[in-house]
């Protein structure tokens, strides 16, 4: 195709709303096809006297003589096979984050690779197949699938070959056993080496000004088993079409099968045609050609044509209604009137926002909606939702959004209100936390509750500690050290629900410090701050801080929070009591218990004579619910890498300011 008649193509197309992505340029693509043709004619031109002597009435004779049983056999490998290949798109759409629903994603998938391994050009084919398949998916996106689905069969294939080789070598007279050996062993050897670079590189390996990166060894493991179940199956389907009379063993076919289907693949003909019969026909010199001839062509009806005459009817008759996909919003994405809307909200909880670790579920109306995190396989609504949208509203688009994902869907540190809606919705509830939080303006001292904090506080007050909430510049060099050594003392810092000490989140939040006698920092509390409430997020105090310290930033922040008008001030939440709790939930919250500095961070809080509220926790089942509850504890104590901040650390302040006049925010810049 001339480069003009390519642009009067993509015109057309464009004319449509259609653009061809980078990558999927015609004449690039006719190029690669007649590479195709080229090899195909070089493989008839060497094996030009074997096809000479083909007996075609043998053939047809030995293709009418399989029976119903074989063809019955065939189409189940077949299916099974398939099976696997659209696992392939399932993996792929979860790695890029498509949010396309599992099973959307795998019918796109095997629709694609039934269509486009028949009629050829593979990557342009299934990319307008899948394209077609699912219509939240843009055509970009649909060509990088293909081409990613491409590579890691290829991959996948490439390892399986040389593994299957290694144990099971082709017995040819012109291919010696320790050449296909050794062969064998460099393809494993290059299989590792990839492997390795995904442990040693996990930000990918930089070649010029791209990077590749590879997917986790998790990945890589899950793309090997589907190439095995994918290609046996297929080899099965084969194997069940060759005559009784041949004995050939299944595990004598396959390895000739893996090698025949590479020499398909590098010819880039369509499903290989050529060179796959050529090759297969070559390995196994010892199998009747007729026989082998009429089974293959047997096989390509099976797997072949059947599948494509399925495919070409579902995108034919594919739905008109748009397939759902996940409505949860980045902190980036999130529009500024949600995010404002989300951090004025009473709950002060919701600035965990800031550190652009979690998204948003928006309402259709825009009124409000939900802080939303993923943890593992679960999609998890954090909190109560803010706004005005009913919960039940939100309940089903979190449904929908976790199934687009292919995640469980779950609720997390919710009131005992939001609790009782999800109960009613069928959803199954149980307690999983205990929030401590007190009245500032109503704080009393003097009572007997509170007799062990104010001896705590004449100690720090005795020596010397001075607390002031911080105006101005915060002093990060010096909160930087502290939340480093305390970060080292305590095995790294908690995430998911929990605050992680950053620069710009912390200058974004109500700081107050305490200096001992000479001046020095020995300790920091950050709270997240909204017109109405304070809740404690960050306790930092320095190994040698003096004893009272952290209560002496509470004491203290209590004063200023009722002085700034704030109704409540939250302590943050507690593990149940596991005297409270029966069945496993006691005894998980007896484990909880026994943790390291459970039983201090209880007497520390109760220590303030707080009221109690019960948190609890939620998902469609049981069996769910213990799933998400193992994800979160696990995105707690093991946290990935902060994406960095939601919020940019200029606009922080004046969003703040104008949800809050009484803040003073600290910036790193004067």
């Amino acid at each position: 195709m001339s480069s003009h008649s390519e642009k009067t193509f993509a015109a057309r197309l464009a004319a449509r709303g259609l653009v061809l992505p980078e990558g999927m340029k015609l004449a690039a693509a006719a190029r690669k096809q007649l590479l195709g043709l080229a090899l195909l004619a070089v493989f008839l031109w060497v094996l030009r006297d074997k096809l000479a002597h083909l007996d075609t009435e043998a053939i047809l004779a030995a293709l009418a003589q399989v029976d119903g049983l074989s063809w019955a056999l065939a189409i189940g490998a077949t299916i099974a096979s398939f099976a696997a290949l659209a696992q392939y798109d399932a993996l792929i759409h979860r790695a890029l984050a498509t949010g396309t629903a599992p099973g959307h994603a795998r019918r796109g998938g095997w629709t694609a690779i039934a269509l486009s391994q028949t009629v050829g050009f593979g990557l342009v084919s299934g990319a307008l197949v899948r394209w077609r398949m699912l219509p939240d998916t843009s055509l970009a996106q649909a060509s990088k699938i293909t081409a990613t689905v491409a590579a890691t069969f290829l991959a996948g294939w490439s390892v399986l070959t040389a593994a299957v080789l290694l144990i099971a070598p082709i017995n040819h007279p012109h291919l010696p056993v320790m050449a296909v050996q050794g062969l064998a062993i460099l393809g494993l050897v290059m299989g590792g080496g990839l492997a390795l670079t995904t442990l040693v590189l996990p930000e990918g390996l930089r070649l010029g000004r791209f990077t590749l990166r590879l997917p986790p060894l998790a990945v890589m493991a899950r793309i090997l088993g589907l190439a095995a179940l994918d290609t046996a199956f297929a080899a099965a389907a084969l194997w069940a079409l060759l005559p009784e009379t041949e004995t050939l063993a299944f595990f004598a076919l396959y390895p000739a099968f893996l090698l025949a289907q590479g020499a398909g693949l590098v010819s880039n003909t369509p499903g290989g045609v050529g060179p796959f019969e050529i090759t297969l026909v070559s390995l196994l010199p010892a199998t009747s050609q007729p026989e082998l001839i009429a089974a293959i062509l047997a096989w390509r009806i099976v797997y072949y044509g059947l599948p494509a005459l399925v495919a070409v009817a579902l995108v034919l008759l594919r739905p008109a209604h748009v397939l759902r996909k996940s409505t949860v919003l980045s902190a980036a994405e999130a529009p500024t009137a949600l995010l404002r809307s989300a951090l004025a909200a009473p709950q002060s909880e919701l600035g965990l926002l800031r550190q652009g670790e979690h998204g948003l579920l928006p309402t259709d109306c825009g009124h409000g909606g939900w802080m939303v995190g993923r943890s593992g396989r679960a999609l998890v609504a954090l909190l109560d939702p803010f706004g005005t949208a009913p919960v039940p509203v939100l309940l089903e688009r979190l449904q929908s959004s976790a199934r687009a994902e292919g995640r469980t869907a779950c609720l997390y540190k919710i009131s005992s209100r939001v609790a009782a809606l999800a109960r009613a919705e069928g959803w199954v509830v149980a307690p999983v936390a205990t929030e401590v939080w007190l009245d500032p303006a109503r704080f009393d001292l003097t009572t007997p509750a509170r007799a062990g904090l104010r001896r705590k506080l004449r100690k720090a007050e005795k020596a010397g500690l001075q607390v002031v909430r911080a105006q101005g510049l915060l002093p990060l060099a010096e909160m930087t050290d502290l939340a480093c050594a305390w970060a080292a003392a305590h095995g790294g810092e908690r995430g998911f629900s929990m605050g992680r000490f950053a620069e710009d989140y912390v200058s974004a939040q109500q700081v107050l410090l305490a200096r001992d006698a000479e001046g020095r920092l020995v300790g920091f509390a950050s709270f997240h701050a909204t017109a109405t409430e304070w809740g404690l997020d960050l306790m930092r105090p320095a190994p040698d801080a003096p004893d009272g310290t952290m209560q002496a930033l509470i004491a203290t922040a209590i004063t200023e929070a009722a002085k700034a008008g704030a109704k409540r001030l939250s302590l943050a939440a507690l593990p149940p009591r596991s005297e409270d709790s029966a069945g496993p939930a006691a005894a998980l919250w007896r484990r909880a218990e026994k943790g390291k500095g459970a039983a201090g961070l209880r007497q520390f809080k109760m220590g303030f004579g707080p009221q109690l509220s019960p948190r609890y926790i939620a998902a469609r089942s049981p069996a769910a619910l213990m799933l998400a509850a193992a994800e979160i504890a696990r995105a707690i104590h093991r946290p990935a890498p902060l994406p960095g901040p939601a919020i940019a650390t200029e606009s922080a302040p004046e969003t703040a300011a104008e949800l809050q006049p009484n803040l003073v925010f600290a910036s790193r810049s004067s």
